[in-house]
Protein backbone atom coordinates (compact mmCIF):
# COMPACT_ATOMS: atom_id res chain seq x y z
CA UNK A 1 0.00 0.00 0.00
CA UNK A 2 0.98 3.30 -0.51
CA UNK A 3 1.21 6.81 1.21
CA UNK A 4 -3.07 6.90 0.51
CA UNK A 5 -3.46 4.41 3.23
CA UNK A 6 -5.87 2.52 0.95
CA UNK A 7 -5.82 0.25 -1.95
CA UNK A 8 -8.45 -1.21 -4.42
CA UNK A 9 -7.85 -4.09 -6.37
CA UNK A 10 -10.22 -4.49 -9.18
CA UNK A 11 -8.95 -7.91 -10.09
CA UNK A 12 -9.64 -8.85 -6.92
CA UNK A 13 -12.29 -6.77 -6.45
CA UNK A 14 -10.58 -5.61 -2.68
CA UNK A 15 -10.64 -2.91 -0.56
CA UNK A 16 -7.71 -2.39 2.11
CA UNK A 17 -7.45 0.46 4.32
CA UNK A 18 -5.04 1.65 7.18
CA UNK A 19 -4.62 3.92 9.83
CA UNK A 20 -1.86 1.80 11.51
CA UNK A 21 1.18 3.90 12.44
CA UNK A 22 4.65 3.11 13.69
CA UNK A 23 4.18 2.08 17.12
CA UNK A 24 1.48 0.08 16.80
CA UNK A 25 1.58 -3.74 17.49
CA UNK A 26 -0.29 -6.08 15.89
CA UNK A 27 -1.86 -8.38 18.21
CA UNK A 28 -4.05 -10.66 15.54
CA UNK A 29 -6.84 -10.66 12.72
CA UNK A 30 -10.76 -11.63 12.91
CA UNK A 31 -12.06 -12.43 9.63
CA UNK A 32 -16.20 -11.45 9.09
CA UNK A 33 -18.17 -12.91 6.81
CA UNK A 34 -15.81 -11.06 3.46
CA UNK A 35 -14.29 -8.37 5.80
CA UNK A 36 -10.98 -9.36 7.93
CA UNK A 37 -9.65 -6.62 10.48
CA UNK A 38 -6.64 -6.26 12.42
CA UNK A 39 -6.25 -5.44 16.10
CA UNK A 40 -3.65 -3.91 18.02
CA UNK A 41 -2.11 -5.12 21.32
CA UNK A 42 -5.11 -2.32 22.83
CA UNK A 43 -7.78 -3.56 20.89
CA UNK A 44 -7.71 -1.02 18.40
CA UNK A 45 -9.10 -1.64 14.25
CA UNK A 46 -5.91 -0.71 12.45
CA UNK A 47 -6.70 -2.25 9.15
CA UNK A 48 -9.37 -3.79 7.58
CA UNK A 49 -9.74 -5.51 3.72
CA UNK A 50 -12.69 -6.24 2.34
CA UNK A 51 -13.15 -8.66 0.20
CA UNK A 52 -15.83 -8.43 -2.87
CA UNK A 53 -15.73 -4.92 -1.69
CA UNK A 54 -18.51 -4.33 -5.15
CA UNK A 55 -20.65 -6.67 -4.27
CA UNK A 56 -21.52 -5.40 -0.63
CA UNK A 57 -21.35 -1.96 -1.86
CA UNK A 58 -24.53 -3.23 -4.30
CA UNK A 59 -26.36 -5.00 -1.15
CA UNK A 60 -26.07 -1.25 0.46
CA UNK A 61 -27.57 0.27 -2.66
CA UNK A 62 -24.43 1.95 -3.76
CA UNK A 63 -22.95 2.18 -6.97
CA UNK A 64 -19.77 0.34 -7.17
CA UNK A 65 -18.18 2.57 -9.55
CA UNK A 66 -17.36 4.78 -6.80
CA UNK A 67 -14.37 1.88 -6.38
CA UNK A 68 -12.15 3.39 -9.28
CA UNK A 69 -12.83 6.85 -8.53
CA UNK A 70 -11.47 6.76 -4.75
CA UNK A 71 -9.45 9.44 -3.86
CA UNK A 72 -9.82 8.97 0.07
CA UNK A 73 -11.03 6.63 1.92
CA UNK A 74 -11.39 7.26 6.03
CA UNK A 75 -12.06 4.26 8.60
CA UNK A 76 -13.47 5.36 11.59
CA UNK A 77 -13.98 3.04 14.46
CA UNK A 78 -15.34 3.01 18.08
CA UNK A 79 -15.24 0.42 20.58
CA UNK A 80 -18.63 -0.17 22.63
CA UNK A 81 -19.03 -3.30 25.39
CA UNK A 82 -20.90 -5.31 23.07
CA UNK A 83 -18.38 -4.79 19.95
CA UNK A 84 -17.64 -2.00 17.10
CA UNK A 85 -19.18 0.27 15.04
CA UNK A 86 -17.14 1.17 11.87
CA UNK A 87 -17.67 3.62 9.22
CA UNK A 88 -16.11 3.81 6.06
CA UNK A 89 -15.91 6.92 4.17
CA UNK A 90 -15.36 6.94 0.64
CA UNK A 91 -14.05 10.37 -1.01
CA UNK A 92 -14.10 11.02 -4.90
CA UNK A 93 -12.52 13.93 -6.83
CA UNK A 94 -15.74 14.93 -7.63
CA UNK A 95 -16.85 15.31 -3.84
CA UNK A 96 -18.95 11.99 -3.59
CA UNK A 97 -18.48 11.07 -0.23
CA UNK A 98 -20.39 7.42 0.99
CA UNK A 99 -20.03 6.50 4.31
CA UNK A 100 -20.86 2.92 4.84
CA UNK A 101 -21.12 1.23 8.80
CA UNK A 102 -20.35 -1.88 9.37
CA UNK A 103 -20.68 -3.55 12.91
CA UNK A 104 -18.83 -5.90 14.38
CA UNK A 105 -20.81 -7.84 17.41
CA UNK A 106 -18.19 -9.35 20.18
CA UNK A 107 -19.26 -11.34 23.67
CA UNK A 108 -15.75 -10.28 24.66
CA UNK A 109 -12.93 -8.27 23.57
CA UNK A 110 -10.31 -9.20 21.82
CA UNK A 111 -7.72 -8.83 24.44
CA UNK A 112 -8.51 -8.59 28.34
Amino acid sequence: MDDKQFMYDKDLDRLMISKKKSEDKIYGSVRILNTILDFTTDNKIVNVEIRRVSEYLKELGLNPDILDKLKEVELISKQYRDGYMIYFLLKTDNGIVEKIPFNVPMEQTIIS
